[in-house]
């Protein structure tokens, strides 16, 4: 197992393209440096079964904060980072160099609500091409996961659940290395909107105390003219009883 290097804080970050971590025989792999600011300082180091701390200049094509290895070989299986003159680093990628069947999955973690498809690849050593077309059996953790009719595993909105290492298994022709796939947490804060305003906002308690005094007022107004009348209007009817004859 290579070691990871040891620095002074992470400061950068490295990506690498194509985007996985394992490859066959022969392919063109690019690490790249991205450094807010001037970059001109930092260079790509590995780490490998025979070498350590090695600079992109001994083993690969340096091109400013890049470094291209053009046909790779199971010696540059390791561990690669970005590193400055002041023992800053970037973040680590694992790469492995093999033949016959590979798992190609994200050489970076991932972060939870992200999607990934996994390919199983198959190709000889001197072949041009691989396939993907063939009866795959997917493991994690090395328990049967999924049988594939074409090879590719996706896995949709993955959570820390998903977080393990992963295989697959041709049906003659053996199984590939593990990959481990890394999920973060998302720490986005999750904001809640406030809530609506409601629109028949209390009335203050003066305001409301002189509204019920006004109601009751009113009522006493109403029911004083209505007795007033009816008293009236006895006291008429009884007139006329009394006295028809003057009317």
């Amino acid at each position: 197992m290579m070691i990871a290097p040891v620095c002074l804080m992470i400061t950068a970050t490295l990506s690498i393209h194509p985007g996985r971590s394992v490859f066959f025989y022969y392919e063109t792999v690019t690490l790249s440096c991205t450094v807010p600011g001037n970059f001109s300082s930092w260079t790509v180091k590995r780490n490998t079964s025979t070498r350590s701390s090695v600079s992109c200049e001994t083993w690969g094509q340096l091109n400013g904060s890049s470094c291209t290895i053009k046909g790779v070989y199971p010696s540059d299986s390791g561990v690669y980072w970005c590193e400055s003159d002041s023992r800053e680093c970037s973040n680590t990628i694992n790469i492995t160099v093999t033949t016959g069947v590979i798992l190609q999955g994200p050489a970076v973690p991932l972060t939870e609500g992200d999607s990934v498809t996994l390919n199983c690849s198959y190709k000889e050593k001197y072949a041009k091409e691989s396939t993907s077309n063939f009866s795959t059996a997917f493991y994690r953790n090395g328990t049967f996961f999924e049988k594939k009719p074409a090879g590719r595993l996706s896995l949709i909105h993955v959570s820390k659940e998903n977080e393990a290492f992963y295989k697959c298994v041709h049906p003659t022709k053996g199984q590939s290395p593990e990959v481990w796939l890394e999920v973060r947490e998302n720490n986005i804060p999750v904001t809640t909107p406030d809530p609506d305003p409601d629109p028949t906002p209390p009335i203050a308690l003066p305001k409301l105390l002189s509204t019920i005094l006004l109601f009751i007022l009113y009522t006493c107004i109403l029911i004083l003219a209505v007795y007033t009348y009816r008293k009236w209007a006895q006291a008429r009817a009884e007139a006329e009883r009394k006295w028809p004859d003057h009317l």
